[in-house]
């Protein structure tokens, strides 16, 4: 008799279903009942509640710990980020003066104290607890689902770009899509909370600077 392997694999096979289950309700459930209305959170405050779950269970891992909040000293991080920035800002640039000439750089111009108040609220509101839940929790919570190469980088990416479908267009999905999959990869190479942040915040600023925000802005 093989009870004994039999518990532990079925036990297995329990841990795997809560954890997909888990995963299908904070990444398709919670991003979709925000499109269709039926969510009694605004959008922040619930990206809000679910870092702080995220968070709270990364903390609690043994095999991960405080590890959460630790800053990477990756090598070339920095440089990487800002070379791969400098090579992709001319690319948006150019989108925003195709998509909208007559605003391009003028939420800066024209409403420079808003601009500054978003460049300050960003970064806390919105990049940090995306990060914590797309990337730090997404990769180590999962990883085990996945087994072929960047795998975990290509599904973090269609999870990020499906949670900005609450914007209603397929601008904020395609970028989202194209950041997902940057972020991913910074993240899998530094396995930093701290730099992949960075990242984020240097588009997201980049983003709204250029006049993109618009297309990011409607739903919050």
């Amino acid at each position: 008799m093989m009870t004994g392997d039999s518990d532990k694999k079925g036990s297995t096979y329990s841990g795997s279903g809560l954890l997909l289950l888990e995963g299908i309700i904070i990444f398709i459930g919670l991003p979709g009942a925000e499109y269709v209305g039926i969510s009694p959170l605004p959008k922040l405050v619930l990206l809000g509640l679910v870092a702080v779950y995220c968070g709270y269970v990364l903390w609690r891992d043994s095999m991960f710990g405080k590890g959460l909040f630790r800053r990477s000293e990756a090598d070339q991080a920095s440089k990487t980020i800002l070379l791969r920035l400098l090579i992709i800002a001319p690319g948006l640039f150019g989108l925003a003066w195709i998509l909208d000439p007559v605003n391009l750089l003028a939420f800066p111009i024209e409403d420079p104290w808003i601009w500054m108040l978003v460049m300050v609220l960003y970064p806390v509101f919105s990049a940090l607890p995306q990060e914590i839940i797309y990337r730090t929790f997404f990769f180590h919570r999962y990883k085990d689902f996945f087994y072929f190469k960047n795998s975990d980088v290509l599904f973090s990416a269609l999870a990020f770009s499906f949670l900005h479908l609450v914007y209603g267009n397929w601008m904020a999905i395609g970028l989202s899509f194209g950041g997902g999959i940057l972020f991913g990869m910074t993240y899998k190479r530094t396995q930093s909370l701290f730099w992949v942040t960075v990242e984020h915040i240097l588009y997201g600023w980049l983003i709204f600077t250029l006049g993109l925000g618009e297309y990011f802005f409607e739903g919050f």
